[in-house]
């Protein structure tokens, strides 16, 4: 269990990672945003390559007995689910879940280019 609680949290941390950077003076960010960057970039195409599925969410539902849920349903519930509601989707079918996980990590790509562009500038190079 302790485990699983884990890999959660840094599942969760990854995926608020670039909304937290902006809290953060550059030179802590410096050395790690190119990192920080190309992770969140490669994120959609592991999905890709892994059946439209996180690496991480299949981790722990293959360690979970109990639960067959992804992260993302069991654990961001209360953001996600009244995004689905306000745009008039269904929360259980996986096809309006995804789209609002795109639309959240479409903000997290805008965020890091603001940063990147226009917050942390020259200083980040």
């Amino acid at each position: 269990k302790l485990l699983i609680y884990i890999i959660e949290f840094i599942h969760i941390l990854y995926i608020f990672l670039p909304l937290l950077i902006v809290l953060f003076p550059i030179k802590y960010i410096k050395h790690y945003f190119k990192y920080i960057f190309l992770a969140s970039i490669l994120t959609p195409i592991g999905w890709g390559i892994n059946n439209n599925k996180c690496f991480l969410s299949n981790i722990v539902i293959s360690l979970d007995d109990t639960n067959n849920e992804n992260i993302s349903r069991k654990k961001l519930k209360w953001l996600y689910k009244p995004i689905v509601e306000l745009l008039g989707m269904d929360w259980n079918s996986n096809k309006d879940l995804d789209f609002v996980v795109h639309l959240h990590w479409g903000l997290n790509f805008i965020v890091l280019w603001v940063y990147l562009f226009y917050i942390a500038k020259c200083e980040i190079i």
